[in-house]
């Protein structure tokens, strides 16, 4: 079994935005820049949990 990290990274990188945004740490100022951003991290990080993150041998 190998580890698809694309998939992986992926879903972490959407997780790792939405806390630092819960805790008021914002890396992307622009409020419609932001909320699309937020809108694309919650997107990934669904599909993070969802995607297979094996690689077919």
């Amino acid at each position: 079994m190998k580890t698809n990290y694309y998939t992986l990274v992926l879903g972490l990188l959407g997780a790792v935005k939405l806390i630092l945004n819960a805790y008021g740490v914002d890396l992307i100022t622009d409020d419609t820049v932001n909320a699309i951003a937020n809108g694309v991290a919650a997107l990934l990080s669904v599909a993070g949990v969802y995607t297979n993150h094996k690689q077919a041998e």
